[in-house]
């Protein structure tokens, strides 16, 4: 009989302690918005080298937490740098107002809750002598931070 209580207390125990270690992955989850960055490459898919001085720009958003595809008022236009790439920062990001959140010091995040974890960014990419083309990037709380590669011709 005390083999019985034993293991009985033994399961209540471990039930316990694994109830009580997700709560507090989802209290982690709760408290902690995140930045947002997308780090661009655009290359050319026939010989697999990158474009330096191309030009990539915000153009819309899709904020899960406003249900709101905001378009951005500006044209500013980032270049791509000798790797073929450009970074838009978190700065960046909110600077074109595409509707994300930001924190006290006007950077992009992207909260935590369910209702607010998910963002979807509409980039151009163009040239002289090119057709731009539209690039759609997903965001998420589990992934706030994007690396994209751009095929471009």
């Amino acid at each position: 009989m005390s083999n019985l209580r034993t293991v009985l207390f033994l399961s209540l125990l471990v039930a316990a302690a694994g109830c009580r270690r997700g709560d507090s992955r989802a209290d982690l989850r709760e408290e902690s918005p995140r930045y947002v960055s997308i780090l661009v490459e655009v290359y050319d898919p026939a010989t697999n080298l990158v474009w330096e001085n191309v030009s990539v720009r915000i153009v819309e958003a899709d904020q899960e937490w406003s249900q709101c595809t905001c378009e951005s008022p500006y044209e500013d236009w980032y270049l791509t740098d000798g790797n073929g790439r450009v970074l838009l920062s978190e700065a960046d990001l909110a600077y074109a107002e595409v509707g994300f959140q930001e924190d006290g010091a006007g950077r992009a995040v992207i909260g935590a809750r369910r209702d607010e974890d998910q963002a979807t960014v509409v980039l151009e990419v163009d040239a002289l002598g090119f057709v731009p083309k539209l690039v759609v990037v997903p965001l998420s709380w589990d992934q706030p931070d994007v690396f994209v590669e751009v095929p471009f011709e």
